[in-house]
């Protein structure tokens, strides 16, 4: 990689599994990602950016900046003007969350489509592990089956205060 490109790029810290399902072919494929502002990364990257930092009140504790830098990270390179000046930790952060939210609605939304073909949560989960090629200790089954069942759960509650 060219000294140029080295300097452009833009390290944000993601869990093990939010890592592996990004790099997936059918996802982001292998980084760095040269992503335009008109990208779906690119918009993301540009609505957290443009905010100041969050208060630490808002901020999970596993994004703490002394429990970030043992993360894995996702390399960017905005095709986009970044003012590297305002950039901080707390953004880089709060992308990796969003990220990590975009996982599991990927997540309940595979399952919910398998589940129609498997009727089983479990099998589904499986299925998605499998597909992007997710470490169970990365990400333990048991907590993706409580995603999935929070999300169905709120789901049927939605439905019977129709």
């Amino acid at each position: 990689m060219s000294a140029q490109k080295s300097d452009k790029i833009i390290a944000i810290p993601v869990k093990a599994h939010v890592k592996t399902f990004l790099e997936h072919k059918d996802n982001l494929g292998k980084g760095p990602y040269e992503i335009r502002k008109d990208h779906w990364l690119g918009e993301l990257i540009t609505a957290v950016f443009s905010f100041h930092p969050l208060s630490e009140a808002e901020v999970p504790s596993e994004y703490f900046p002394e429990k970030t830098v043992k993360l894995p990270t996702i390399e960017v390179i905005p095709k986009f003007r970044v003012n590297r000046e305002l950039l901080t930790d707390e953004h880089l952060n709060k992308v990796g969350m969003t990220l990590e939210v975009i996982f599991k609605h990927a997540l309940i939304y595979y399952a919910r489509g398998r589940m129609t073909l498997l009727k089983s949560e479990q099998g589904a989960v499986n299925c998605f592990y499998k597909e992007y090629g997710i470490e169970p200790d990365h990400y333990d089954n048991s907590a993706a089956f409580k995603v999935v069942n929070r999300s169905k759960d709120e789901k049927k509650n939605e439905q019977a205060t129709k």
